[in-house]
């Protein structure tokens, strides 16, 4: 975006301010990459799909169990994950999903 290298070691706030970006728009604009993301990997058979649903088997490991995201779809959407299958199919609904997402957060604030 602004080819600022970590090697400047500016702070956050600092590059944001620079890029004309408040912190807000930021977050929501993740949201709406995340959402859009997992629309397009939903409907397909895939590697990454398996690593998203989390259907890898493996041994858990200690501690806090790390958000999902499965559990951050569901937190962003408002809706259970099993909505959010059925509506991510359906490409259309689905653009509709993210952009009533958007329109909530920022009559929120």
């Amino acid at each position: 975006m602004a080819r600022i290298s970590w090697k400047e070691k500016k702070k956050n706030k600092e590059v944001l301010e620079e890029i004309g970006l408040k912190h807000t728009e930021l977050l929501k604009t993740i949201k709406t990459r995340q959402l859009a993301y997992y629309g397009h990997i939903r409907p397909h058979q895939s590697l990454q799909k398996s690593i998203m649903e989390g259907k890898i088997n493996r041994k858990r490991q200690r501690g806090r169990k790390r958000k999902s995201w499965l559990g951050n779809t569901e937190e962003t959407t408002t809706r259970r994950i099993n909505e959010c299958c059925e509506v991510a199919l359906d490409r259309e609904e689905w653009r509709r999903t993210i952009a009533s997402n958007l329109w909530q957060e920022t009559e929120q604030r």
